[in-house]
């Protein structure tokens, strides 16, 4: 069974992260795991009184992390749900995680102080950008609505596209929700035969599915982006990070200002192909209803 990771650090930010996830799968055959991760200090002595006082820390955070999950099972009963402490480096743990092929997505929540664990700090990011999986941040602003319109940002020149379809179909199946699709394209990048060739093969994979298109210009993209989620009432935006891309720059280069309607919206980013809770979201529902 297909399992989504819910990665909390207890943090209003993670508890509303994980009861919009339990409100967007809605279904009892959704396998959800809620993960705290313990990182010991770089400071940490090994001697006898910073020991007693980690080994409290960690039983402390244990009772957190039991009274999230009988919080979550007394207001969603019908989800299949279980809790996992690990000690380590966070993107180490994450990245085992997944590794193992029935992890199809993690959700982790964005927001309070900068320092917080799940703000959008180097942690956030790197799982965002590195990880092999789909993430979807969850603003902390953010409560959950049914899913009725999703954009994809993308180049659709590129010739990897096919693969993302795949998951964002499934997600479309699930949600019934309509497609918009966001050309993001250098004015420096050379259209050639074969690029004409992904494009077209992408308006053809999708023709079923009647998506609308929108091409803003790329000097001003991420406020296009921004505004066109605000007029449109974008529910969900997926975006394919990547180290060197436009989407992991932003938050390196302190573009955030530009964002105001985006911080109001669950992110997602598309990895390698996974057979996104394939046997568990059923292709006559819609998500949250």
């Amino acid at each position: 069974m297909a399992r989504v990771i819910v990665v909390t650090n207890f943090s209003a930010s993670s508890r509303n992260a994980l009861d919009y996830t339990c409100q967007f799968l809605h279904n009892p055959k959704s396998n959800v795991l809620l993960l705290n991760i313990f990182n010991f200090p770089g400071s940490f002595s090994g001697d006898a009184m910073a020991l007693a006082a980690m080994s409290e820390t960690i039983a402390n955070d244990e009772r957190k992390l039991k009274a999230e999950l009988d919080r979550v099972k007394q207001h969603y009963p019908d989800m299949n749900i279980s809790a996992e402490m690990e000690t380590g480096v966070f993107m180490e743990i994450l990245k085992d995680q997944s590794a193992d092929p029935e992890t199809a997505l993690f959700v982790m929540g964005a927001g309070g102080r900068y320092n917080d664990l799940l703000s959008w700090d180097s942690n956030i990011i790197d799982a965002f950008a590195d990880l092999d999986k789909p993430v979807l941040v969850i603003p902390d602003a953010m409560r959950f609505q049914p899913v009725q319109r999703i954009a994809f940002a993308c180049n659709y020149y590129r010739e990897n596209l096919q693969q993302s379809l795949v998951m964002i179909r499934k997600l479309l199946q699930f949600t019934k929700a309509q497609l918009y699709i966001i050309h993001v394209v250098s004015p420096s990048e050379k259209v050639t035969e074969a690029s004409l060739e992904n494009r077209l093969l992408l308006e053809q994979t999708l023709h079923d599915l009647s998506p609308e298109y929108f091409e803003p210009k790329f000097d001003h993209v991420i406020k296009a982006i921004d505004q066109f989620t605000e007029e449109k009432k974008i529910d969900m935006l997926i975006v394919i990070p990547s180290r060197h891309g436009i989407w992991y720059n932003i938050f390196n280069q302190n573009l955030t200002r530009d964002f105001v309607n985006l911080n109001h919206i669950p992110l997602l980013s598309l990895r390698q192909p996974v057979a996104f809770l394939e046997n568990d979201l059923p292709e006559n529902s819609s998500a949250g209803n």
